[in-house]
């Protein structure tokens, strides 16, 4: 399955990007600017992202390499609900969703269990603990953190886990799109 991503160089969309990618799925994307984290994702074999978000590079992408899913940060709409990117897969029939969607399907696909960390202050740090608890008791653990970590990727895949340890941010109200199996609060 090909999967687009949309706002790939930022901290929600990027490490799902490469969460996607380990998983198995072919991946692409976009972002409005570059940046040291783009430059990471094409380092670590996602090299088809470009540097505007344009109907004319997703087109021409497209017709090479047909796109099953266009994956996109809740804040596209928001900002721009004449994107040319996501009217141009709204016009031939290419699903297009927020992130959250991809991230249940991800976790069904994979029969991962996920473990949310929501509040408001301290998602990242304890998401972060939370991860590298999991991995100095050398458990396999898939996840994604809104930050960079000192010991390991934003996010990351590991076809040996049981648990998606993820940060459930409030924006947009993106915490109520999943059924954890346990919430941290």
């Amino acid at each position: 399955m090909h999967i687009y991503f949309c706002g790939i160089g930022g901290t929600g969309i990027g490490p799902l990007a490469l969460i996607a990618k380990q998983a198995g799925y072919q991946v692409s994307g976009s972002d409005k600017q570059d940046s040291d984290y783009i430059k990471y994702l094409r380092s670590e074999g996602i090299d088809r992202i470009f540097i505007s978000e344009n109907s004319q590079d997703i087109s021409e992408l497209n017709q090479t390499s047909p796109i099953d899913w266009y994956v996109y940060t809740s804040a596209l709409p928001l900002e721009n609900p004449d994107h040319p990117e996501l009217k141009y897969c709204e016009q031939h029939g290419i699903k297009t969703t927020k992130r959250a969607d991809f991230i249940n399907y991800l976790l069904n696909d994979k029969k991962l269990k996920m473990l949310a960390v929501s509040g408001t202050h301290g998602k990242s740090t304890t998401t972060a603990m939370l991860v590298w608890i999991f991995k100095q008791l050398k458990i396999p653990i898939s996840y994604s953190v809104g930050a960079k970590l000192s010991f390991g990727d934003m996010g990351e895949f590991d076809p040996k886990s049981k648990f998606f340890v993820y940060e459930a941010d409030e924006f947009d109200r993106n915490f109520l799109e999943f059924s954890p199996a346990i919430s941290l609060i």
